[in-house]
């Protein structure tokens, strides 16, 4: 799970426009080796992304089970998935990964980055399933709010 995480002033200059159509655009989370990517970070990039090996490909795996809620009680929207990203039977290293529109979406950006996050250390797996466990869904812990 992310330690440290933002979203992209892409992905919220992109929301105010209407440049996205969430529940049926194509979201990707990809892995990086090195994570330094941040907010201003405006869309996907393969620089420190994981190798294309060991089970890995460009631009990682599409996410799914889009499930956007709204907390009632402390007035925030969040977004949830109902299947944590894996890549089976793999050999993996990451530091951190990066959520992307990976739709026809040009403005702000191609491939417009949405949430950035940093695992807070190297993650692996050996010939394994690795895993991106995506914290509970919830006002205060979901990867994507809006208060």
């Amino acid at each position: 799970m992310a330690t440290t995480t933002s979203l992209s002033n892409n992905f919220r200059k992109g929301l105010l426009a209407g440049n996205f159509a969430l529940p049926t655009d194509t979201l990707n989370m990809a892995l990086y080796n090195v994570e330094t990517h941040n907010q201003n970070t405006g869309a996907y990039t393969t620089t420190n992304e994981v190798p294309t090996a060991g089970g890995y490909t460009a631009k990682g795996v599409a996410m799914t089970g889009y499930d956007p809620t709204t907390d009632t009680t402390q007035h925030v929207a969040h977004l949830d998935w109902s299947t944590d990203p894996s890549w089976a039977t793999s050999t993996i290293t990451a530091t951190g990964c990066m959520l992307f529109d990976d739709t026809t979406v040009t403005t702000p950006a191609t491939d417009c980055s949405i949430y950035h996050g940093d695992f807070g250390g190297s993650k692996s797996s050996s010939a394994g399933t690795f895993t991106v466990v995506l914290p509970a869904a919830g006002y205060n812990t979901s990867l994507v709010r809006l208060a």
